[in-house]
Parts: structure tokens; sequence; C-alpha cells
């Protein structure tokens, strides 16, 4: 028996929760069994929040020790609250029962180092999780091969490592490929906050990507900081933005600056799947990314779109994109985006990880 854990989340017009709903559907269509982990209400009070927090992780993992038997398999979805009663329970629940768990990773909060005004930077919670609790994973899927060799240099088996290489999307919208546009364009999708992209209100100024059209899709937009035009198209929930993404790439950068992916939230490109990605290859829409990314690789390697080094660049690089090379990059896309509304990568991560439990 194969069992996931699925936390209950707040729907809200952010992509926060769409990757873990997103695997947990994979799960659901695969025949898997939920296991749901109580919603979290953030308005408690610290203190009591935490006593929260101890009551309902022990009433959970009791649970789980009750639910599973020798030889299950429990998909676990990381992070999550409750570290450290997961710590303490998943080991022991391994021990006494004789079924083994595979961790998906959504983020290394640790690595990132939270994100301004939105993540906590909790480096002590954060640490126990991306280490200590990890590591007691029979299995763990890991984003790709950068994030993978990081783990690895943190003392993590080898063995143990799957790499996803793209979050899946899956979405009702279909889109077809568009035309090239005459002027240069691109889309934002995603956190707009200043202290977490503040690379958006430099991208364009008199004297630097004059003749880009630039469509932000978010919350906390914040116009009063923009130097130049930019065209804020709203929030939307995400299964609904597909639908309305416009520009010839989606953009994937982050950070401070526009010179280069700068800060935490930028360096953290160099390890990490950003979901943006998978939203802009879902929609048949080409991608532009920082050329130091993680995922630079995967866009070079499957000609999905372009890379950057500085967004100082971006009409040009745009605009040196043939019409001819544009159709081409589209259908390679196109075969990608099938496979993303489908849950291939996760799919095919996930099997990986049952053969090195030998449950596949």
């Amino acid at each position: 028996m194969i069992y996931y854990i699925d936390e209950e989340r707040e729907k809200r017009n952010t992509a926060g929760a769409k990757a873990p709903d997103d695997i947990a559907e994979i799960c659901r269509r695969a025949g898997y069994t939920r296991i749901v982990l109580p919603y979290m209400a953030i308005t408690k009070s610290s203190p009591r929040q935490k006593v929260w927090i101890y009551f309902t992780c022990e009433k959970f993992w009791r649970g789980v020790m009750k639910t599973v038997k020798e030889g299950d398999v429990v998909i676990f979805q990381h992070p999550t609250y409750g570290k450290r009663s997961s710590i303490k329970m998943i080991p022991k629940i391994r021990e006494k029962k004789k079924c083994r768990f595979v961790a998906v990773i959504h983020d290394l909060e640790s690595l990132r180092g939270g994100i301004k005004g939105v993540v906590r930077d909790n480096r002590k919670t954060n640490t126990l999780g991306d280490t200590v609790l990890l590591k007691e994973f029979d299995a763990v899927i890991c984003h790709n091969d950068h994030m993978k060799q990081y783990m690895i240099s943190q003392g993590f088996d080898e063995n143990k490592l799957v790499s996803l290489e793209l979050f899946d999307y899956l979405s009702d919208v279909h889109r077809e490929p568009a035309d090239k546009s005459e002027k240069p364009s691109i889309a934002i999708a995603g956190n707009l906050a200043p202290g977490k992209c503040g690379y958006i209100y430099k991208i364009k100024d008199e004297n630097k990507n004059k003749d880009l059209t630039v469509n932000l899709y978010g919350n906390r937009y914040d116009e009063t900081q923009a130097k130049g035009e930019l065209n804020y198209r709203g929030s939307f929930k995400p299964e609904e933005l597909p639908a309305y993404l416009d520009g010839d790439f989606g953009l994937v950068w982050d950070g401070p600056e526009d010179t280069t992916c700068a800060g935490n939230t930028g360096n953290y490109l160099r390890y990490n799947n950003p979901h943006k990605t998978s939203l802009y290859l879902s929609c048949n829409m080409p991608v532009v990314i920082w050329s130091e990314a993680a995922l630079a690789d995967f866009i070079r390697k499957n000609h999905a779109g372009i890379t950057v080094d500085k967004l100082e660049d971006l009409s040009e690089a745009i605009r040196n994109v043939s019409e001819d090379e544009y159709k081409e990059i589209c259908g390679n896309i196109e075969k990608i985006s099938e496979r993303l509304h489908r849950g291939a990568y996760f799919t095919e991560a996930l099997d990986k990880a049952l053969q090195i439990l030998g449950a596949k």
C-alpha cells in the first residue's frame, strides 16, 4: 500500500500551494491512499500555536502508526509544520512497522534563508528539517542535479536521492503556441513584492528595455517603485492563471538586482526549480532564465527558451530570436507541456524512488 500525506491548505490567489496540491492530485489519480494533515491557521499567537502544533502532530503521527503496515510506503511533502514531531516519530514508525518513507522537497529553507516579508528565516528549525529530518527518509526526491549535489555535500547518501527535473503543472487550460510579437514582450508571474523581486522595479527605464512590454501577474505589486511603464494584469488563482498569461517569453529571475540574480532568493535559483518555470512551459510559453540558474540546464538542453546574464540585455536577446527559431522553441515546449499537464515528471521521479526501496 502507498500512502501520501496531504496537508490541508487555504485556497488563495497564490501559487504557494499549487505544487503540493498537484503532487497530492497525481497521487490520488494513481490510486494511493490519502492521509490528511490538519490545516494550520497562522492567526494563533505563537505560544498557543506551538501547543496546537505539538498536540496535533502527536495525534496525527499516532494515527499514521496505527494505519501503516509492513512494506507500506508513505510519501511526505517537505517542508511542513511540526518538524520536531516528524523527526521523533518517523524513525519510530519505520522501525516498528517496517514501512518506508519517501520525501518530496518543495523548498530547502535553510538554503534559501527565507523571503523578506514573506517567509521568516527560522534558521534553527529549518536546519533541523532540511538535514536531520530529511536524512530519516529512505528516498528523497529533490529538484534537480544541482540541488542533489548540494545535498550530497551536506552528507546525504547519493543513492537515496532522485532528481525531479521539473514540477508538474496540472491545469484544464490548454493554450496553443502564439506567434512572436513585433515588439519584445515578457510575462512575470508570482510574488511581486519589492523585498523579494526588486529586479522588477528596475527592469525598464528611459535607458534600458524601452521597447519591452512587461506584463505582471501576482500579489504585492507596488507601482510607486517602478522606474518604467509596467502592465499589472492582476492576481489569479493558479489553476486559472494560464488563461491570462501574455508575452513572448516568461521570465524566471529573482532577487533585488537586474544585473544578476543576487541576494538569498536570487542565489537560491542556482539550486531550485522555480514553479513559475512550469507555469510558463505548461502554457506553451518559451522561458527566458538567468544563465546561472539550475534550470538553465533544462532550458538549454530542451531548447525551450533562452538564457541571459543580465536583464539589461532582455529586449535585444528577445529580438535576436528569429521567427523560425521561436517556432522551433514552441514546438519543443508542446511536448514538455503535455508531460506537465499529466504529471509525468513527478510520476517518473517517484518510480525511481520506489525502485530504490525495492517497491517497484
